[in-house]
């Protein structure tokens, strides 16, 4: 007998062993290191083919997800929209036209939600010409009204309403909007001084719009980054900006979120227009402005021109690859105007958990407030990711479109820096999300052996650099691919 369990002890301190020696181990010391010692981590990483669990740490514990939450909004946004689904905006005008080519009415875009009008995505620059020649098509040489920007295909709600103030000016944070333009981002061009501390100067911000007015306090510095954050309310036209950029710099580009898209849109063909000689009587304007000045009538709208969106499945692969937030939070909208015919973070966050809920997944545990991951009211596990990717994968029919827009390690996107020279190159696909102390990534990869792997993992409030954790994580990605159970 006591050769029987001294013989047990021994097969169990090596099974143990041998499993700390591939992924366990890499998690356990992940889990020991100091600089993550204040820190939640959330793991888990399964056998697809088999649904059997190869690693897990605090796999039920909701974390701040950061973009990983964009595998729900994109997988949903498949499963409820389907790939081929294109979104629509529409050049309209009322009133009628005379014999004289005179328009006595208003010339309308209205926004059908494309979140990739005059995107960088698409590189279609022209976007406001061709809606220019459109107009003159109409056989008309003076409008005798205004331009009108119509962005109530969703709700008014531009962001969400826990996203942060220090987010929602820059670039990134940018709102939502029935009529989108140009990523919904303005370029402000700044120029710095030759001494470090020295003042700067905004040469220019581009698109231009009348209502914009610029509070700069940024200081020329010895970075070689962009230091400078840009602070802003919706609908207000009033950008202060902070911060720092490198010395020396002319036309130096800040990237900052519009306020309002819709009217920038609206003023961009109101003057192309006039450019090409055909007279508008009145400012352009927007559908909001208008109802909240009790101003916008009900009138009969004739349809001249239609734009479509790319399919959702490019919009996807764009939304993932790079981490597009305002990608994610259109597709989001959709989504809720598709289940509920309502646009509000509200009705678009419960459709998307009613969806998972009635497949049997996401119970308990799941907190969405956005589409993107920048809302810190975001929580999820390790478990419900697993959950939604094992679904995709295995059951969904938009399996392959799904995961052909996860980015590749070492090789695209976001992961483009990570695992070279390893077995995930070229192998793990994941999504991964960043925000201050946070970390995740969540995808699939090939183990050594052969394996079908799916794996999420979480860390929120860890001490270290964002490149330290990275790399931290990286170590645990890397066993994945050297697994050979």
């Amino acid at each position: 007998m006591t050769h029987f369990l001294l013989s047990f002890l021994l097969l169990l301190i090596a099974t143990l062993s041998f499993s700390q020696n591939s992924i366990q181990k890499a998690i356990n010391s992940l889990k020991n290191d100091p600089s993550l010692q204040h820190a939640t981590i959330s793991f888990l990483i399964k056998d697809i083919d088999n649904d059997t669990v190869i690693a897990s740490l605090n796999q039920a514990t909701s974390l701040v997800p950061a973009s990983t939450m964009k595998i729900f909004s994109t997988a949903t946004a498949l499963e409820m929209l389907s790939s081929f689904h294109r979104f629509k905006t529409y050049l309209q005008y009322d009133g009628y036209i005379d014999s004289n080519c005179t328009l006595h009415g208003n010339i309308y875009i209205k926004g059908g939600g494309d979140p990739t009008l005059g995107s960088r995505y698409l590189k279609n620059n022209l976007l406001i010409e061709k809606w220019s020649d459109a107009v003159a098509n109409l056989g008309i040489n003076k409008i005798e009204g205004k331009i009108i920007g119509d962005a109530s295909y969703f709700s008014y709600e531009y962001v969400p309403s826990t996203w942060s103030w220090s987010d929602m000016g820059n670039y990134y944070g940018t709102g939502i909007s029935g009529l989108s333009i140009h990523d919904n981002t303005t370029h402000f061009y700044f120029d710095s001084g030759a001494n470090k501390g020295d003042s700067t100067v905004v040469e220019c911000y581009k698109p231009y719009t009348p209502d914009m007015k610029v509070r700069n306090k940024v200081k020329s510095w010895t970075t070689k980054k962009d230091l400078a954050y840009i602070y802003g309310a919706p609908y207000d036209g009033l950008r202060t900006i902070k911060g720092r950029i490198p010395l020396a710099k002319t036309n130096f580009d800040v990237k900052g979120s519009m306020h309002e898209p819709a009217y920038t849109a609206a003023f961009e063909l109101e003057s192309l227009l006039w450019k090409n000689g055909i007279e508008v009587s009145m400012p352009s304007t927007t559908t909001r402005r208008l109802e909240n000045l009790g101003l916008l009538e009900k009138t009969k709208r004739m349809t001249f021109d239609t734009v479509q969106s790319p399919s959702i499945s490019k919009i996807i692969y764009w939304t993932n690859l790079y981490s597009n937030n305002l990608f994610a939070e259109h597709l989001l909208r959709h989504i809720g105007v598709f289940k509920y015919k309502d646009g509000s973070v509200f009705s678009s966050t419960l459709a998307i958990s009613n969806y998972w809920k009635k497949k049997g997944l996401l119970q308990s545990g799941f907190y969405i407030s956005d589409g993107s991951g920048l809302s810190r009211f975001d929580a999820v596990s390790s478990e419900n990711l697993v959950e939604v990717l094992t679904y995709m994968k295995k059951e969904s029919k938009y399996s392959k479109t799904f995961y052909s827009s996860l980015p590749i390690a070492g090789k695209t996107g976001t992961l483009r820096t990570i695992g070279k020279k390893t077995k995930i190159q070229g192998n793990l696909r994941a999504k991964s999300g960043t925000m201050t102390r946070i970390k995740s990534y969540a995808g699939y990869v090939t183990s050594a052996s052969g394996k079908n792997l799916c794996f999420a993992i979480i860390v929120n409030n860890h001490t270290c650099n964002g490149l330290q954790i990275k790399k931290k994580l990286e170590k645990v990605m890397v066993s994945m691919g050297n697994y050979e159970n």
